[in-house]
């Protein structure tokens, strides 16, 4: 929570640009969260060589702004941080805190936040965590604590996040806070002399600050089969059962060539739906040699009806195995389990023998038909049978 006394300090009488402007280091504000074990303080000179390693960390290189000289960052960089933190505090433009947590053995520089004040009731948080406190959900809890002060001492009314699309870790951060994503914006951010494309996210005063949901794949077993969820190294694999014949012959979306580049996409794509909380998918897995057989997917979760969509694809080596079959009962039951879905719905083509003797040997039985809506190939539009699990 925020400092109690953070608004009585004598100190922050003097005149000054914006009312959010304070003496270094002595009139930062410092935040508690005694559940999560963290205290946002000023940061101070000892911290400086745990702001190198930090911003040595090829993470923070890959997704921040975080200088990059020739000869890697420096103590020198770091007491610019130190720097440009003071001109931030009393100027009142940008509020950053250490995060003193426990590493290792005793408590320390864990990492920084900070508030950059924009005008109008409007800043943008931006923060980085030293590698060896990643994976605590000590960053979540900070951004709590700046949320907070952001809306009841400098009265902000809205707070944006922005990261470089494919920044899942950051993304989780402001999603456990209750930002809620607005979309990703082509090339809007500027990152070492390249324009990428950004995501944004934000949270409003009056919002509710509950964590927005996100799916996860977790581990299902069964017989002579794993799902579990994807991995960068499934690519290969991807690649080959995607630019198979009988796979892209049905499945006329996916695109030819189909590459690393492509499978990338597909990665990416199902970690949107499940970062959205609207779907997700597992990799079918060898139980023995942990292969790649295929993918089962489980979509259109959102909103209040709870109908959910089962499809899949195989690569050629799980074919003839009943792999998917039982990959389509897990994942029926744990849907039923968990309450992600009342109602599900597996579509075939109708020529797709495979695929529809999958439904029926997985338990579904056929509905009825969905005339001209599948496209193949070839160009024909084929009929899809509708199964139902009863």
């Amino acid at each position: 929570m925020a400092d109690p006394n953070a608004t009585n300090d004598k100190r922050d009488e003097r005149p000054s640009a914006l009312p959010t402007a304070r003496t270094f280091p002595d009139g930062v504000p410092i935040l508690i969260d005694a559940e999560a074990r963290i205290k946002l303080r000023a940061l101070g000179r000892h911290d400086l060589a745990s702001i190198v390693e930090q911003c040595r960390d090829p993470e923070m290189i890959r997704w921040t702004t975080v200088p990059t000289p020739t000869d890697g960052y420096q103590l020198r960089d770091a007491e610019e941080f130190l720097a440009l933190t003071a001109a931030g505090w009393t100027s009142g433009q940008r509020l950053g805190w250490t995060i003193e947590g426990q590493r290792g053995s005793r408590r320390r520089f864990c990492g920084s936040i900070d508030l950059r004040i924009e005008g109008n009731g409007v800043a943008e948080v931006g923060f980085g965590l030293h590698p060896e406190a990643r994976g605590r959900s000590i960053m979540s809890a900070a951004l709590n604590l700046v949320c907070d002060y952001g809306f009841e001492v400098a009265g902000i009314e809205v707070i944006r996040w922005r990261a470089v699309v494919g920044n899942w870790a950051s993304r989780r951060v402001a999603s456990n806070v209750g930002f809620v994503f607005d979309g990703a914006v082509r090339r809007s951010l500027l990152h070492r002399g390249e324009l990428l494309d950004g995501w944004v996210a934000t949270l409003i005063r009056d919002d509710p600050r509950v964590p927005q949901r996100w799916l996860h794949p977790v581990d299902l077993c069964g017989d002579g089969v794993r799902l579990r969820a994807f991995r960068v190294r499934d690519v290969d694999r991807i690649v080959e059962a995607c630019s198979d014949p009988d796979t892209s012959y049905w499945l006329a979306s996916t695109p030819q060539p189909y590459g690393p580049d492509s499978a990338h996409a597909y990665l990416l794509g199902i970690t949107e739906l499940a970062a959205r909380g609207v779907g997700v998918a597992w990799c079918i897995a060898d139980p023995d040699d942990d292969r790649c057989l295929g993918s089962i997917s489980l979509d259109g979760l959102g909103g209040y009806a709870k109908r959910g969509e089962i499809g899949y694809w195989t690569h050629p080596d799980g074919r003839g195995r009943g792999v998917v079959a039982e990959a389509v009962r897990l994942v029926t039951r744990h849907a039923r389990e968990s309450r992600l879905a009342a109602s599900l719905l597996i579509r075939c083509a109708t020529g797709n023998a495979p695929s529809r003797r999958v439904a029926e040997r997985a338990g579904y039985r056929e509905i009825g038909i969905q005339p001209a809506s599948e496209p193949l190939r070839d160009g024909q539009v084929a009929d899809l049978v509708l199964y139902s699990n009863p």
